[in-house]
Parts: structure tokens; sequence; C-alpha cells
């Protein structure tokens, strides 16, 4: 997996990205990039992580451009609260996130002849907590990426952002919502009892234990954000899958590249995952 991701053939490039609002069962359409791919296609399905968006700095769009140009759709979506969506953040939780893959899968499958032995998903720290969950819906996803994911059981009173859950559900039952201290922008948000309550409960290693296909696990060795340990969490729960890579980055922070500079290990992530995606099936 470790091929150049310039150098995979690609097919002639038709179009690129385009914005869409996909209808929703939870009744507000989700803002998402789709990138079409011609004729049968592989599909590609993009979790952000947490109070992000669907570009994710650009990663995003960079791994959807590629894949949209050898053959498989990519869609990458806005959970609610986030980007554009038209939510205020208490409305985001695992649950509602999964609503809107789900929604998306949906979408996709209605409009564009996709090849279902080729369908994949991707998830970015909380977004890898998402897609662990979504597997559990639709185990007959042949590819899962997982970066610096967040799959930790949280039910032990371990902190999530170095908050206690417990506290935060006590707030949401007195007042309906909790004032949640996002410490990477340095604010409080508002924030909705599910996403607690669905930290607190959905298992979200067993459908990781039942998981058939292949997966991509990258991790930084210097992640302050998501333990390091959690990449080898995920790898020993994958028992059933057909092929299993871990790969850690020596100097790579929660950022991958992005808060520190370092392009290398922006550059391994996108490499190592497209190389893993475009590649035929082991």
């Amino acid at each position: 997996g470790g091929a150049d991701a310039g150098q995979l053939p690609l097919q002639e490039a038709f179009l690129i990205m385009k914005t869409i609002w996909v209808p929703s069962k939870r009744g507000i359409d989700i803002p998402a990039d789709i990138y079409e791919a011609k004729g049968k296609c592989g599909l590609a399905l993009l979790a952000h992580s947490f109070r992000s968006d669907r570009k994710e700095d650009g990663r995003y769009v960079k791994i959807g451009e590629t894949l949209s140009e050898n053959g498989i759709l990519c869609l990458a979506m806005d959970f609610a609260g986030n980007g554009e969506s038209k939510q205020p953040f208490e409305k985001y939780s695992l649950t509602s996130a999964l609503a809107d893959l789900e929604d998306c899968l949906g979408y996709a499958k209605a409009n564009y002849d996709i090849d279902e032995s080729r369908m994949y998903l991707l998830g970015y720290s909380m977004g890898g907590r998402i897609v662990s969950l979504f597997l559990k819906r639709h185990p007959e996803f042949a590819k899962a990426v997982f970066w610096a994911a967040g799959i930790e059981p949280y039910g032990n009173g371990k902190l999530f952002l170095k908050q206690d859950l417990n506290k935060l559900k006590e707030e949401c039952k007195a007042k309906g919502t909790c004032q949640f201290y996002d410490i990477f922008d340095e604010v409080y948000i508002t924030m909705g009892e599910e996403f607690i309550d669905d930290l607190l409960e959905l298992d979200v290693l067993e459908p990781l234990k039942k998981y058939c296909g292949e997966a991509l696990i990258i991790q930084g060795e210097k992640d302050i954000t998501i333990d390091p340990d959690n990449a080898k969490l995920l790898d020993a729960s994958l028992c059933s899958a057909q092929y299993k890579k871990l790969l850690y980055l020596k100097d790579a922070d929660h950022g991958f590249g992005l808060w520190d500079g370092r392009r290398e290990d922006n550059e391994a992530l996108l490499r190592e995952t497209l190389a893993f995606l475009i590649q035929k099936s082991i």
C-alpha cells in the first residue's frame, strides 16, 4: 500500500466536484460535496471529525478528486451543526451523523450506478467512531479507513476532550442541553444530550469485531488528542478482517501536519489512504 498516489493510473478526468443538498429523513437537507465518476463506479463516503466540516482542510477534497478520477464516486457531507449545516450544533450526535450517512448512501445508490462490491468508508477522529458504528448497519462496505480514530469506550468515567461526560449528562437532564468547552477553539458550545448518551452507550467495538472487509488504520505517535493506543485497540478489534494494516506515523500529532507544518505527515496520510482505496482488492 505504499505506492505513490501520483503514479496510480488515472481515468480521464471529466467532472470534479459539485455541492448538493441531500434530502434527509431528519427533515433538514444535508450539505454535501459530490465527486462524480463515470458509468458503473465505486463509492466512498467520508465522515469528518468533531467540530469540522466536509472538506477537512482540503484533505477530503484531495481524496474526493483523486477517487473520482479513478472511477470511485466520493461523497463528503457536513453533519448537523457543522460546516454549512442549517441545524444548530446541539443537533449533532453519533445517531444523527449515522442517519445522514444513511441518507447519503441512499442518494448515491438512487442517482448513480454504484458497484456495491466497491463501497468504502473513511473517518477522521470522531468520524472514525461514526464509521465503526456505520459498519454495524452496513458490514458490506469492502474497505474502511480510520485516521486517528476515537474508538475507546467512555462508559468507565473516561474524559472526552478533558470533560466529564457524566457531569455533562446531569446538566443536560436539568437544562435540556449542556455547555461543552471546545479545547480547540477555546469556546463554550451548546451540546445536546443525545451526543453524550451516544458516547456513553453505543458499543463502537462490536461492529469492528464482526467486520470482514479490509481496513487501514493511520495514527500519529505524538497525538495528544486521541491516545495512540486507540489504534492498537482498533487493530485488535478487527479480528475478522480479511486484511488490515496499522500504520503509525512517528512524528505526527492529531493534525497530521496541519498544526505543526509537517507536510510529510499530510503527504503520507493522503498517499497511504489513496493507495489503499484505489488498488485492487486483496
